[in-house]
């Protein structure tokens, strides 16, 4: 078993170039370099609320734009059983709610407030020795924002401003993609080219992180996009000592490899890689991107996988699947 602290680069792009002498900026810089592929990691979900200011955030983890639709209706589900919300907002929240459950609408006005469903791209960075991993000035250790079940849930902040794709202000790079070839549907690679036209800037959110294995001379993703490495090392430890023993039929000795790998994963040191019997493992680092066009943010493509209906289960069901939070 061998370990790496892994790091090599500096945080995440200023908001303008008069920042330039910061080591943030000089690490943006250095990524271009060292990591100079930029792959597409495929799409996920989220809602925002309009307000006057923008449009604030909150979590953009959902898989399918179905499940972006049911986490909202059980937030109008909630607040209207909220005391503190006015009987007429209530009835509102109760008729959102019950829209989202009859149909697909990606956009929503209930009490007075506007929420649409959001889609974002995931991007990962690419050098000779696979995927970035963290760098320096990513912090290591942040609590994991909570999709609350009350008003506070749209507390993420403001979806940052967005530039045109190759600009001076994302350093030339262009955070798109346009899938295509012939394995991929037409309408993928259709709306695709629309949204270049329809929303034509980009807005970079907070990197996410996730633990990867590399398999066949690939990394593929492995567990939750979280918001610091901290949280995915902790991941992947329990993944290592609770669940490994759990699916894989092993000896005492092989347990006991992973053991002692969860212990390297919480003993404080900023891992980035970690190897446990051939098996390689490293933490790597996302940037999420918003399409933004006149009318804001984009909204899920007709092309995006969406499989399920939609769905609202009682509160009880709610809690057993993690749509809402105990507080």
């Amino acid at each position: 078993m061998t370990g790496s602290d892994g790091a090599a680069l500096a945080g995440d792009l200023p908001p303008s170039l008069s920042a330039a002498s910061s080591s943030a900026w000089l690490g943006e810089v250095r990524a271009q370099r060292t990591h100079p592929l930029v792959l597409w990691y495929g799409p996920t979900y989220g809602v925002m609320e309009r307000v006057a200011a923008g449009w604030m955030m909150s979590g953009m983890e959902r898989m399918t734009p179905q499940d972006a639709r049911d986490s909202l209706a059980w937030w109008f589900r909630n607040m209207a059983r909220t005391s503190a919300v006015s009987a007429a907002d209530r009835e509102q929240y109760r008729d959102g709610a019950a829209l989202l459950e009859l149909g697909r609408p990606n956009e929503v006005t209930v009490a007075g407030r506007s929420f649409r469903i959001v889609r974002a791209d995931r991007f990962c960075r690419f050098g000779v020795d696979g995927p970035e991993p963290p760098r320096p000035t990513d912090p290591d250790d942040l609590p994991e924002p909570r999709t609350r079940r009350d008003a506070g849930r749209f507390d993420h902040g403001l979806l940052p401003p967005a530039h045109a794709p190759g600009s001076s202000e994302l350093l030339g790079e262009r955070w798109e993609k346009v899938p295509e070839g012939p394995v991929v549907p037409a309408e993928v690679t259709r709306d695709a080219r629309r949204a270049l036209t329809t929303h034509p800037r980009v807005a970079r959110l907070a990197v996410r992180f996730a633990a990867a294995e590399k398999e066949s001379g690939t990394w593929p993703p492995h567990g939750p996009f979280l918001h610091s490495p901290a949280n995915v090392r902790d991941h992947l430890a329990t993944y290592f000592d609770t669940i490994v023993p759990m699916m894989l039929p092993s000896s005492p000795d092989v347990l006991a490899e992973y053991r002692a790998a969860a212990g390297l994963l919480r003993d404080g040191t900023r891992r980035a890689e970690l190897t446990v019997l051939g098996r390689r493992f490293r933490v790597i680092r996302f940037e999420y991107v918003v399409r933004v066009g006149p009318d804001g943010p984009e909204r899920p493509r007709p092309s995006d996988y969406d499989p399920e209906e939609p769905f609202t289960p009682d509160a009880e069901e709610a809690h057993g699947l993690g749509f809402i939070d105990d507080e």
